[in-house]
């Protein structure tokens, strides 16, 4: 009886070529996926820097127009026609041409302006396509220390006699305990106890306690104006906002009785302790509206006044002031213009926003303090007409 044997040999070693070739086409098809993925996002980061460059060189020429109208219009009240075009351009057209028709950079024909270093250099094709500037806006906003101030203008489109203050957005937060994503700030809640504790008692998560300072005047200036007079009007007043849950949203800068040994320095302000959506304006946690005395000596309404902020405790503290005549919003005018500028690179896009502060022939730079120390301070006072009497070691760091 014939046996036929059958060889099936290489057979596995066939199948181990397969997978082995499968694997090693996968592992280079990823590491090429890797690889173009990689470039791809390393061209969109640097595309999308050179765009945010590109935004960033429409506000620097929108800064450029802001410098030339103040101080070729607003300095020097000019009537020419000139001004009165720039003044179409930044009150009234708003239009995405602003630096193109106030012959600051381009072309008034081109859409955009190309950014370049010379006629040659085109190789990230970089552009702002659309460059706003409004000079009117609706709010003030900005932030503070604590231990320095900020003075502001007070200067509307219009009438005013509020001022609506508000302080402590989210970014303010200094310690989530209350879980991530909570926005749960510590306040106290009985109004009666209005104390000043020490530093260290104060609250990571309690916003500040704000200073609120009012300087103004009428059409006459007098510095006696700023004394109190007989019948309680002046033009410089004082507000301490202590933040409460339970409080006021409603302050009359007339209630600055610090002169009084009978009243309370500091005014309960009501603020939300939880931060809700529901909360306006980027979510500020305190929100005053406070009300402006007329300046001495002014029946018409007119003012120069300015609001000077000063957070006590707690750090940095993000703010926003608005302007109102009733229940009516006043524009800032002249004070934080708005750029917003969108810029190209290639085929990406990246806008900015960008609040610019403009230092004109009235403002000034306001003294926060006469000495700023972190050590103990010693002070001698002496009245003499002799130079002997001026002598050293009168202050004893012991004594």
């Amino acid at each position: 009886m014939l046996e036929i044997q059958r060889s099936e040999k290489g057979a596995v070693s066939l199948f181990i070529v397969i997978f082995t070739a499968l694997l090693i086409t996968v592992i280079s098809v990823s590491f090429i996926r890797l690889m173009v993925q990689d470039q791809t996002q390393a061209t969109t980061a640097d595309l999308s820097a050179s765009a945010y460059d590109s935004a960033q060189a429409g506000v620097e020429d929108a800064k450029r127009l802001l410098v030339s109208y103040q101080t070729d219009c607003v300095a020097t009240q000019s009537p020419q026609a000139k001004c009165a075009a720039i003044e179409q351009l930044l009150r009234v057209s708003l239009p995405c041409d602003t630096i193109q028709q106030s012959g600051i950079a381009g072309n008034k024909a081109d859409n955009e302006v190309v950014i370049k270093q010379t006629e040659s250099d085109q190789m990230l094709q970089q552009a702002y396509t659309c460059v706003k500037v409004m000079i009117d806006t609706d709010d003030y906003i900005g932030s503070v220390d604590s231990g320095q101030s900020r003075l502001i203008p007070l200067k509307g489109t219009g009438d005013f006699n509020q001022v609506v203050l508000q302080w402590f957005s989210q970014t303010d937060l200094q310690d989530a305990s209350s879980g991530p994503g909570q926005k749960t700030i510590d306040l106290p809640s009985d109004p009666t106890l209005l104390t000043l504790p020490k530093l260290k008692d104060w609250s990571k998560n309690r916003p500040s306690l704000m200073r609120a300072q009012l300087i103004q005047f009428g059409p006459s200036f007098k510095l006696s104006n700023f004394d109190k007079t007989p019948d309680g009007f002046s033009n410089a007043h004082t507000l301490f906002l202590d933040p409460y849950a339970v409080g006021s949203d409603a302050v009359d800068f007339a209630q600055d009785t610090r002169l009084s040994q009978s009243s309370g320095v500091l005014q309960p302000v009501l603020c939300d302790r939880n931060f809700s959506t529901s909360t306006v304006d980027e979510n500020y946690a305190c929100s005053v509206t406070l009300s402006l005395p007329s300046p001495v000596g002014a029946t018409d309404g007119s003012r120069t006044a300015f609001l000077r902020l000063d957070p006590i405790y707690n750090s940095l503290t993000h703010f926003s002031v608005k302007l109102q005549n009733g229940s009516n919003i006043v524009k800032f005018r002249n004070v934080q213009p708005i750029v917003d500028s969108t810029g190209r690179a290639n085929d990406l896009f990246r806008r900015v926003q960008s609040r610019v502060e403009l230092q004109s022939n009235d403002t000034f730079s306001y003294p926060d303090s006469a000495i700023n120390l972190t050590g103990s301070l010693c002070k001698t006072f002496l009245v003499t007409d002799k130079a002997a009497d001026y002598t050293q070691g009168l202050c004893d760091p012991k004594a």
